[in-house]
């Protein structure tokens, strides 16, 4: 293995916990969500992960330019760092928009009185996502990436479905889950968009383009 090889797997090492902890956060939220966690508590915990991942990213940030001066890589390599560079801050995004959640729940506190299996589906879909577009990063493999690209319309299909059976149409009876579930579903809906993103690094990194 090459030096650069070694620095290029110790970085993606460092990005695989960022995605453990930023699908940890999620987590944490659905619990809170189903009543298995305080809000007040989890807002704390997401707080302090989501300051995590942001540091840990400008850290890799740094360590990635560092790394792209030393070794001045040409074709897959630079295209690898690039790549990890950007999955590392949609990390970042991910871990904000559990901060957002978490931020709708403690606001709200009882949603206990809401369809709680609207928002644990598509959280479901999202994790595997993002666990799906880290393992295709990994093993450089296209077919898992536009596995994920599709499995996108699932939590779209969720947030416009409530949006126009429930919202629109007034089934929705209470107000305030009304509001909760929109903005959970919107979040998880940018979430699953970073992890569409990410797994389109996966194939930048291998055909050389940016998919369609």
């Amino acid at each position: 293995m090459s030096l650069i090889d070694a620095e290029i797997r110790s970085i993606f090492s460092e990005i695989v916990k960022s995605s453990e902890l930023s699908l940890s956060l999620t987590k944490k939220c659905v619990d809170a969500f189903l009543g298995k966690q305080q809000p007040k508590e989890v807002l704390k915990e997401v707080d302090k992960g989501a300051m995590i991942l942001s540091f840990t990213h400008n850290r890799l940030r740094e360590r990635i330019s560092k790394t792209m001066a030393r070794f001045q890589p040409m074709a897959s390599d630079l295209r690898t760092l690039i790549s990890l560079m950007e999955i590392s801050y949609g990390l970042v995004r991910l871990g904000r928009y559990a901060r957002n959640i978490a931020q709708t729940l403690e606001l709200f506190r009882d949603v206990r009185e809401c369809d709680i299996e609207l928002v644990v589906g598509p959280a479901e879909i999202t994790e595997k996502m993002v666990k799906l577009a880290m393992k295709a990063v990994e093993e450089r493999d296209i077919k898992t990436a536009e596995i994920v690209i599709a499995m996108d319309d699932k939590v779209d299909g969720a947030y416009e479905a409530y949006l126009r059976d429930r919202v629109i149409t007034g089934e929705e009876k209470l107000p305030a889950c009304a509001v909760a579930i929109t903005l959970i579903l919107r979040y998880l809906e940018r979430m699953a968009d970073h992890a569409v993103q990410i797994a389109e690094e996966a194939i930048y990194m291998v055909r050389g383009v940016n998919p369609l």
